[in-house]
């Protein structure tokens, strides 16, 4: 099955956004056919990534397993923004906080943010990978400055320049490729095709294959929000809706970390072991676990809290895959677990922020009693982004240290207080948003009901806890060793 028809939807999407008058015509139809393309993406995806259709691959496109995991976590998320947009954007809407042309703008550009995150993952040409993880920045800055603040405004050009510049070395390194393939004796568009220079890596020169990759993971690792090219980060997540926030925290950084992946598979492939750009990965997934450490326990925006925490979450996969091949298992299982967590807290961060009007933490008061489901549903998150148990965060991160304290203990250790002084600085926050008297719940407004946002949250909740129960299982761990063996590492 072709992504065609997942494009030829999106675009009908955004279409409708277009010619629609009504804000709840376009509201509805965009939920609609998120739902569907996400749909024809889970009939594409899901029976390679379960095994029951052969990985595929042409000149273009590119369904392996790890494509096939990717796909499947992008059209998860799209779905739930697009439902969670229904009501977020809507109550905005009739709060006068957006136009009808602001709304317009959102929904279009939301659309097109997902497509260009769907086909990134799914492309086989390099080029075209490149193209559409640009193009994830150049729809989604508008989003970032939709409120048209001196903040978010400040926040979308801190942003595009940022990562923009990121992503044009990261064309180097594929240029620089590209050439060395070219070199090798391959022709035509096999220069830039992803199996191709798999399957001929061993003909690339080691020296052109190392600057390239260098180019690639600086480059990338920018728009990934790696230390220190994160500075970017904290302003975007915070500035942006709340739906935005939980796309750009859950799959955006992600989506990033899968193009270096690609690009390390085939420099391993050429060097003949993972030994040197394992050295990259650990360097900088260590530092990137650090510096929010520090940053947490300033943090007076619980957004920015996220955010950071994100940078955090990034630093440990990357960490992870220095330590292949159980590093390898840690990590897709915590970029499973960290997709489904992050953008569950995002989104009921959305819901605060309608019910309290603030992204202050200060400023929240007696959270359990004027918005019990929304603060039920968030402390849950939170106990499962600092990996308490039975969070699938806790199995990855369990998974990471069993090799870490072997290969480097110091290292380890370091990083274990670090998570430490993490969790302690998420949870001085919240609770006391959660528990904390302030002013009496019937002057605040009315106690909220149960709506839409909550359905997606405790349907990632429980996502989140029984992946726990199947990844500790050995059926569990074939599943992501398929995903982890044939991208991720070179098997010995």
């Amino acid at each position: 099955m072709s992504p065609i028809l997942t494009i030829i939807i999106i675009f009908i999407a955004t279409a409708f956004v277009i010619f629609l008058k009504k804000e709840k015509h376009i509201r509805q139809s965009s939920l609609l056919l998120a739902l569907t393309a996400g749909a024809s993406v889970f009939a594409m995806s899901l029976p390679v990534l379960f095994q029951t259709t052969a990985a595929w691959s042409d000149s273009v496109w590119l369904m392996d397993n790890f494509s096939a995991l990717m796909a499947t976590l992008v059209a998860f998320v799209y779905m739930s923004a697009a439902i969670v947009s229904f009501r977020y954007i809507g109550h905005e809407y009739e709060e006068n906080i957006l136009t009808l042309s602001d709304l317009k703008l959102y929904f279009g550009l939301f659309h097109i943010f997902a497509l260009c995150m769907m086909i990134t993952v799914m492309a086989n040409n390099a080029l075209l990978l490149w193209m559409t993880l640009e193009g994830t920045t150049l729809s989604s800055t508008f989003l970032v400055g939709l409120y048209r603040k001196k903040t978010s405004a400040e926040a979308a050009w801190k942003y595009i320049i940022i990562c923009s510049t990121g992503i044009s070395l990261g064309l180097l390194g594929i240029l620089l490729l590209g050439y060395g393939s070219s070199l090798a004796g391959i022709s035509g568009s096999d220069i830039f095709t992803l199996t191709s220079l798999a399957e001929n890596a061993h003909l690339l020169s080691p020296d052109i294959a190392r600057w390239a990759f260098v180019f690639i993971f600086v480059g990338f690792g920018a728009k990934l929000g790696l230390v220190p090219m994160h500075i970017w980060l904290a302003d975007a997540h915070s500035n942006a809706p709340s739906p935005i926030s939980g796309l750009f925290s859950g799959i955006l950084l992600n989506i990033a970390l899968y193009g270096i992946i690609r690009f390390r598979f085939i420099t391993d492939l050429t060097l003949g072991s993972n030994e040197w750009t394992g050295q990259l990965f650990l360097f900088f997934g260590f530092i990137s676990i650090i510096v929010p450490a520090f940053m947490m326990l300033v943090q007076s925006n619980y957004k920015r809290m996220l955010a950071y925490s994100s940078v955090e979450h990034m630093g440990i996969i990357t960490f992870a895959l220095a330590l292949s091949p159980i590093g390898a298992l840690a990590a897709v299982i915590h970029m499973i677990g960290h997709t489904l967590t992050k953008s569950m807290l995002f989104f009921g961060a959305g819901e605060i922020l309608i019910n309290y009007k603030t992204t202050q933490t200060e400023k929240i008061k007696g959270l359990m009693k004027k918005a019990p489901f929304t603060a039920t549903l968030f402390l849950f998150g939170i106990l499962s982004i600092i990996a308490l148990p039975p969070s699938v965060l806790f199995v990855s991160e369990y998974t990471m240290f069993t090799s870490a304290f072997v290969l480097h203990p110091f290292l380890s250790l370091l990083i274990f207080v670090a998570l430490s002084v993490i969790a302690y600085a998420m949870l001085r926050s919240t609770i006391g948003m959660f528990f904390s008297e302030g002013e009496d719940v019937t002057s605040l407004g009315k106690r909220e009901k149960w709506n839409l946002t909550h359905w997606v949250m405790i349907a990632q909740l429980i996502l989140v806890v029984g992946l726990t129960f199947f990844f500790s299982s050995a059926d569990g761990l074939k599943f992501i060793d398929l995903i982890s063996k044939d991208i991720i590492y070179i098997s010995k």
